[in-house]
Formats: structure tokens, sequence, C-alpha cells
């Protein structure tokens, strides 16, 4: 891990929208304000637990949440560049409430806690836009939980291929570091019945399985397994 120079700016190609609602002089106090830190794959950017004073805009790469518990931890989330990823519990929380993990090398924008509610407090647009993006992500978190623990292993794989390729990596093969355990507490399987099932999923022409990569072949029919779940 290490810092970068301050003249990198937050004009990704598909920026969050709530720097959309920012005035000039606001975007200026925060782009002054930030720290640029660039992470390792497989690095911990913050551990669940620790002292949650910043939010966090993940710039480039992927990035995995993980919820641990006493004896083993789930996978609940995959975020792609130009997301908030330690925007959750905001005004409530004062410590992590779940550990981030580079899934890929990424590069992460840090802000002042108290500087972002400043911002909230004196701009509604941007206030409404960042609630609306806290919303989201929780919608999708309960989402997550419900289809890897309603249907069955091979519903739940089904769904997960789908919800990565459709709304993580954007594309049908995945071809990210993603492994085979990651899929496993992500869909809340053991990683054995995880390889079982791709292997099934690829004698069945559902999908193209190769050592660093899965291609969907047939979406159709991935989504009828995932719907009869």
């Amino acid at each position: 891990m290490f810092n970068n120079a301050q003249h990198e700016d937050l004009n990704c190609k598909g920026r969050s929208s709530c720097f959309n609602m920012l005035t000039n002089d606001e975007m200026e106090m925060l782009e002054q304000a930030k720290l640029i830190v660039r992470y390792k794959k497989n690095e911990v950017i913050a551990k669940q637990g620790a002292s949650n004073s910043d939010i966090l805009f993940l710039k480039e790469g992927f990035v995995k949440f993980y919820k641990e518990y006493a004896n083993t931890r789930t996978l609940s989330l995959v975020e792609r560049k130009c997301n908030f990823i330690g925007l959750y519990g905001l005004f409530v929380e004062t410590t992590m409430q779940y550990t981030l993990v580079a899934l890929t090398d990424v590069i992460v924008c840090s802000f002042s806690k108290t500087l972002f509610e400043e911002l909230m407090h004196q701009n509604n647009s941007f206030a409404i836009e960042t609630i609306k993006k806290i919303n989201t992500k929780t919608s999708d978190t309960f989402n997550n939980l419900f289809n890897s623990s309603s249907k069955h292993m091979h519903g739940r794989l089904a769904w997960a291929l789908l919800e990565l390729s459709q709304n993580v990596f954007t594309e049908n093969k995945l071809k990210v570091p993603l492994t085979r355990k990651d899929l496993a507490e992500f869909t809340n399987m053991s990683v054995m019945s995880v390889g079982r099932i791709l292997r099934e999923f690829a004698e069945e022409k559902l999908i193209d399985l190769k050592k660093d990569s899965v291609k969907i072949l047939k979406k159709d029919k991935l989504i009828v397994i995932c719907r009869n779940g």
C-alpha cells in the first residue's frame, strides 16, 4: 500500500452521481482534502471493527465486502470502480461494520467523514443523492442475503454468476481473479459444491469453464435455474 500525489481527480468515467450535485467550490474542497491510496490485490483496505473516520471512494478496480463472524465470514458484496465503498453507517456508526479487501489492484480516494457530513448539511441535493446511494446498496445487500440463503445450490450459483456478470463486471466472461472460495463465500456454499456445480454447468454447455475465467454461454437457461432455485 502506498500514498500517491494529490494531482489525480475524481473525474473518472461514470463517477458517482453524488459528485454532480456539488458546486465547483464544494468539489474543490473535497479535491483538496482527499487522500489517494493504492492497494495491491488481496490487501485489506479496511477492517471490521476498526475506526470508521473516513469516507472511501473506489476510483479504480474491484473490492470485496466481507461480514465477519466468530468462526466464519460471508462475502456480501463485490463493488466496481467509481462507487463509494465506505459510506454505510455514515451518521450512526463509529466502527467499520464490514471488512474491505482488494479483489484487484485498486485506487481508493479517502475523505474526512466530518467534511462529507458538512457538505450534506449545506447541500440538500448532495444529501439526497448520497442517501439514495446508501439505500440502494442496503437493498442490494439484503437481496444478496436472500438469494444466497433461500435457493437450492444450483439456483444460488446461477444467481451469483448472473449477478456478477450483469451488475459488477458487466460482461458475460468473468476474467477477474474471483476464486471458487470467493464464489463459495458469496453463495454460502462449500468450495467443493461450487466446483461440482460449475462442472455440471460446463457439461450442460451453460458456461465455458477455464482455469482463470467463467464465460456465460446460455444466459436464458441460467435465469430459469435461478428463478426455479
